[in-house]
């Protein structure tokens, strides 16, 4: 399994896709022909395989500079891609340093192969982020996009035009003139030890744009490590089951397909689920459940278009299917969380 078991959100992949699209590349094929979500660009919430999806961006855009293809779609991403709620965590923090923290939160939650560290010294922060796809050879696509992360956030504090003093990739693609061009004031190197972006504090301490009067705060590498912890690798099902979420639309979930995204045998996938106490039905079984209850919270979301996304021909089915996993409708379910809301 290794590095396998990782995922990463369908709207970070789309940031590939919408510049792949823009420069002719034949996104449509490479999809068809891929284990990626067909409809991918329509359930940007979903998570899907970052070893997928790396390797799917690669080769559809295999005509490009790797580095200049990450800073392409870098340049795409800002605060408004995160889901709303976290968009609300990010901006609703005070000043630089707490929405950096905020946005360390939601990377070690997003993605929990991450391993987020900070070093500090009197003038600058330097954060340091490492993932179990070190090595791989265009690692620089999810490099591009953690460090534009932090880009973005620093952004809504110190202004539109702010650059980090240092971008460090592990990555051995040399950056392209585009990426000189965009960050002049920047030290930029590849080939290094660990991916980092280095902050100066005082951009830290701003508040909406004015320096506070406070200090760095110190403790900002021990809540770090805290987020951290409370967010656990994956385990097989819990990797598979939000994984599965991503294709129920498709109808036809084949566990050869799943094994290989994992990076196993199916033998062993079935194997390993067994030793978690899972099966490869019961995770869709859950994973199926579980998105058909966030639909249905949605008041204008048919039943029948819940039981379309989720891989039904009919709702009669999808209602029957339901009703033994719970012991209630779905327009039961609705109407009893309708009710709990009131």
């Amino acid at each position: 399994m290794g590095n396998s078991l990782t995922l990463t959100r369908a709207v970070y992949v789309n940031e590939y896709v919408s510049v792949l699209r823009k420069i002719g590349a034949p996104v449509d094929k490479r999809l068809d022909e891929s284990s990626l979500p067909s409809n991918i660009e329509e359930i940007p919430q979903f998570f899907v395989s970052t070893p997928t999806a790396i390797n799917w961006v690669a080769k559809t855009g295999h005509e490009i500079n790797p580095m200049e293809l990450g800073f392409l779609a870098a340049q795409q991403a800002t605060v408004s891609s995160l889901v709303p709620v976290q968009q609300a965590v990010v901006m609703s923090a005070s000043s630089g340093i707490k929405r950096l923290e905020a946005l360390i939160g939601l990377l070690l939650y997003e993605d929990r192969s991450l391993t987020v560290k900070i070093e500090q010294n009197a003038y600058y922060c330097r954060v340091k982020i490492t993932s179990t796809l070190q090595g791989h050879r265009y690692q620089c696509f999810e490099e591009w996009l953690n460090l534009q992360s932090v880009i973005s956030a620093m952004q809504t504090v110190a202004g539109a035009n702010w650059a980090p003093l240092e971008m460090c990739f592990m990555s051995h693609i040399g950056a392209s003139t585009a990426v000189f061009e965009a960050f002049p004031n920047t030290r930029i190197l590849t080939a290094q030890q660990h991916t980092s972006i280095t902050i100066p504090n005082i951009d830290l301490i701003r508040t909406f744009g004015k320096t506070a009067a406070t200090a760095l705060q110190q403790k900002t590498s021990p809540i770090v490590k805290k987020l951290h912890h409370e967010v656990p690798r994956w385990n097989l099902p819990d990797y598979l089951r939000s994984l599965v979420k991503a294709y129920l639309a498709d109808g036809n979930l084949k566990i050869d397909t799943f094994a290989e995204i994992a990076g196993m045998s199916t033998r062993s996938l079935q194997r390993n689920l067994k030793k978690n106490n899972s099966s490869f039905s019961k995770v869709v079984q859950e994973a199926r459940f579980e998105t058909a209850c966030a639909h249905l919270e949605n008041r204008s979301m048919k039943v029948v278009d819940v039981a379309i996304v989720l891989g039904y021909s009919n709702a009669q089915n999808f209602s029957r299917d339901f009703r033994r996993y719970s012991g209630i409708s779905p327009r039961q379910y609705r109407n009893q969380k309708l009710y709990d809301i009131h």
